[in-house]
């Protein structure tokens, strides 16, 4: 499938079948092999889950936050010390694909990675594992704020922590 692929769908309703045509808007998502990530495990708790007994769409970003956050932790820099800088990395765009439903109880593992750092933009992958097997990819661009909502410069011993993370693969 490639963006602007014609594509035809025959739907069957009442004995009745009706054609769907369109376009391809986006291409299929590729899980991509991170060569280094910060790794947390945890438990899918029960307030995450749908009536569907699936995690609800929207909670896969609380699930990420939490590990963006362990990820910065690890790196001796947690977000509240950017944050008392008074500076906020917000997600100015996001996309994400989701290979597999979660279910509540799942042993996961969520992978965080820096895909490219920039004056004042970050771009980090993370992913969702359950047994070996990939069930979300995300992509996240963030850029720095102050709390004025300036766009700023990431302050540099953020962007030296990051940089000497990213170089030791």
């Amino acid at each position: 499938m490639k963006i602007g692929q014609q594509f035809h769908i025959i739907v069957v309703v009442k004995g009745k079948a009706f054609v769907i045509e369109g376009r391809f808007l986006v291409e299929r998502v590729r899980a991509l092999e991170l060569k280094k990530y910060h790794e947390i495990v945890m438990r899918i708790p029960l307030f995450e889950v749908d009536l569907g007994q699936a995690v609800y769409h929207g909670s896969y970003f609380h699930l990420f936050e939490i590990a963006r956050d362990s990820f910065f932790r690890s790196l001796d820099f947690p977000y509240s010390q950017l944050m008392r800088e008074g500076y906020h990395l917000t997600i100015a765009q996001l996309a994400c694909a989701y290979f597999h439903p979660l279910r509540y109880d799942q042993l996961i593992q969520i992978r965080t990675s820096v895909k490219e750092l920039k004056n004042r933009t970050l771009t980090m992958i993370q992913q969702i594992w359950y047994e070996s097997t990939i069930y979300t990819q995300a992509e996240f661009i963030m850029v720095c704020v102050d709390f004025q909502g300036k766009v700023s410069l990431i302050p540099e011993k953020l962007r030296q922590v990051l940089s000497e993370w990213m170089a030791h693969s």
